[in-house]
């Protein structure tokens, strides 16, 4: 008579080291793909430095103007996006007009165009204003060198932008030295505000050579301890960095009387419950793991 073979139970040590990899992969999708669809707020306690990059704007005066240096890509989107959209909303909600140029990638300027219209087109749609190229804002383009381009922004902002052109509605392109946003500029103290919106060294660049206008920031959450300093000793007057900045951000925004029933709450309330699920993902896998680890040694014995 033939011997029935019976394969050996195995244990839960087992069991729990051999997860197939798309079950793994599929509990970290879920972990972190369902909070992006959830608006909730979680506690919060907001870093000063944000807490001051906020009101600094919102001390502009309406019909201001500032420059902007919009020196990310779609590489660091996931931090630096929410950045600019919630830099954008409250220009756009004050009537500040902008200007924006890049000296850190060929592809930035149009990045930024693109956030900067589909902002524009959500704030009309919750009873905003919709921002008209050349005559709110103008997009100067890329700069290949950012050394050279900054002294020459704080030496002459005319004769740095000098036959840049930008498209208004419908029209061929125009110098950007006609646009509303550069009337009555002669240097670049007549912008309220520098802000460099990056994930590479532009920011230390733009605060090693710019001196006659205030400057901020909105960095990723890797760069934060560096421009801490620079926040600490008075260099830059704000700064908001990765998606906690964002978050404390869109928090101060939705406490805003003026701002009430806007859009405020975007990308970095949805990414901080998002990246809260993923940590408690890891701790979880940690514990399974050590407890796996310790029934194994424990079997063995």
């Amino acid at each position: 008579m033939a011997q029935v073979y019976e394969r050996p139970r195995r244990s839960l040590a087992d069991a729990l080291q051999s997860l197939p990899k798309p079950v793994l992969y599929g509990i970290l999708i879920l972990f972190t793909a369902v909070p992006l669809f959830l608006k909730v707020k979680l506690p919060n306690r907001p870093e000063p430095f944000n807490v001051a990059f906020y009101d600094q704007l919102m001390k502009i005066p309406d019909g201001g103007r500032v420059l902007i240096a919009s020196d990310w890509t779609n590489s660091t989107r996931g931090e630096s996006m929410g950045g600019f959209e919630v830099l954008l909303k409250i220009l756009m909600r004050k009537n500040i007009k902008f200007a924006v140029y890049s000296t850190g990638a060929a592809e930035a300027p149009q990045v930024a165009r693109d956030v900067i219209r589909d902002v524009s087109q959500r704030e009309a749609q919750t009873g905003g204003r919709a921002y008209v190229p050349f005559e709110d804002y103008v997009v100067l383009g890329y700069f290949p060198n950012s050394e050279g381009t900054t002294n020459a922004i704080n030496n002459n902002i005319r004769a740095a932008f000098a036959g840049k052109k930008d498209f208004p509605p419908n029209s061929p392109a125009r110098d950007v030295l006609a646009s509303p946003v550069f009337r009555g500029v002669n240097s670049v103290a007549d912008f309220n505000y520098l802000i460099v919106a990056t994930a590479s060294k532009t920011n230390e660049i733009t605060v090693e050579r710019v001196k006659k206008t205030p400057l901020m920031f909105v960095v990723t959450g890797v760069m934060v301890p560096e421009n801490i300093t620079y926040f600490s000793s008075g260099q830059i007057k704000g700064l908001v960095g990765g998606v906690k900045g964002v978050y404390d951000i869109e928090n101060l925004m939705d406490q805003e009387p003026t701002f009430k029933g806007k859009d405020n709450l975007g990308k970095g309330t949805a990414y901080y419950l998002s990246l809260h699920f993923a940590i408690i993902l890891l701790i979880i896998a940690v514990i399974v793991g050590n407890v796996a680890m310790f029934l194994s040694r424990r079997g063995t014995r």
